[in-house]
C-alpha cells in the first residue's frame, strides 16, 4: 500500500516548494502540483481553506486580515487543471518560467468544457510565442467568452475572428521541461539527445524556447514515457533531467 503523501517526505517537500513564493527551480509542474493537492484532499479529508493554509497558499499581508480564513483562489486554479487534456498539460509553467504557458491561463482555459478547444487554445498560445504578437490571458478570457456564447461554432474560427491569427493544428501531446541548454544545442543534436535518453520512444518534434525544451510524441509513445516516469516515481522535470544526464544508466 503505498504512503500517504503527508508520510512522503521527498514528496511532499517538492509540493512544498513548487507553490513556495520566489521558487525560481520548483519541483514539480503546474499540473503535478495539482495532482498532489488532489491527492491530499482525498487522504486528509481536510477543506480547501484547510489545505490553502497547510502550503500557505492565499497568505494574508494584512495583521488586521489575521483571523480571516485564507483565499482559496490559488488552490482553485490549480485544482482547475485537473479539467484540462494531459495532452498539453506539461506545457504549463510558473510565473518565470522561461518559454511556458503561465497556469493560470491554463486555468481560464479550463472553464471549457471540450478538451479538443482546450487543446487549440493551448497549443495556438505556445505558438504565438515564437511571433510579434503573443496572445495573452485577457485574449485566451476573450476567446473562452466568445466560445460560451457560441458553442456550436469551432474553436478554430473562434481563434482566427479573436486573434486574426492560424491555431496551431498539429494533434502531438506536448512535454515542456525547464532544462540547462547550451548556446551550442540544436534541434538535431537535442532531438539526438532525447531519442538516446528515452530508448524505444518515438519522438515526433524537439524544440526548445528560453530554456525549456519541448518534446512532441504521439499518444501511444506519451503513454510509454508516463509508464516509465511512474516507474522511477519521479516528477516530470527530474525524469527528463536525470534521462538527459545520465542516458545509459537511468
Amino acid at each position: 500500500m503505498a504512503a500517504q503523501l503527508l508520510d512522503d517526505f521527498d514528496m511532499y517537500s517538492d509540493l512544498i516548494l513548487s507553490v513556495g513564493a520566489g521558487a525560481h527551480d520548483r519541483p514539480l509542474t503546474p499540473i503535478e502540483v495539482s495532482d498532489m493537492i488532489l491527492r491530499l484532499e482525498m487522504e486528509t479529508g481536510e477543506t480547501r481553506q484547510q489545505i490553502s493554509r497547510r502550503l500557505g497558499l492565499g497568505r494574508r499581508t494584512k495583521v488586521s486580515h489575521t483571523n480571516r480564513p485564507p483565499d482559496t483562489t490559488q488552490l482553485n486554479n490549480f485544482l482547475k487543471l485537473q479539467k484540462l487534456s494531459r495532452k498539453n498539460a506539461y506545457m504549463l509553467g510558473f510565473r518565470g518560467s522561461s518559454g511556458k504557458i503561465p497556469f493560470t491561463l491554463g486555468a481560464v482555459v479550463a472553464d471549457l468544457p471540450n478538451k479538443d478547444d482546450h487543446n487549440a487554445i493551448l497549443k495556438t498560445v505556445l505558438a504565438s510565442y515564437d511571433t510579434k504578437k503573443k496572445i495573452t490571458k485577457d485574449d485566451v478570457r476573450e476567446i473562452v467568452y466568445r466560445k460560451k456564447a457560441s458553442p456550436e461554432e469551432p474553436i478554430e474560427r473562434i481563434i482566427e475572428k479573436a486573434m486574426k491569427a492560424k491555431p496551431a493544428t498539429d494533434h502531438y501531446y506536448m512535454i515542456g521541461v525547464s532544462v540547462c541548454l547550451g548556446a551550442d544545442r540544436t534541434a538535431s543534436s537535442l532531438r539526438d539527445s532525447v531519442r538516446t535518453a528515452l530508448p524505444g520512444i518515438e519522438i515526433a518534434a524537439v524544440t526548445a524556447r528560453d530554456g525549456t525544451l519541448f518534446v512532441s510524441v504521439d499518444e501511444e509513445n506519451f503513454g510509454r514515457i508516463e509508464a516509465q516516469r511512474k516507474k522511477t516515481g519521479m516528477p516530470i522535470t527530474k525524469f527528463f533531467r536525470n534521462a538527459l544526464d545520465n542516458p545509459h544508466g537511468r
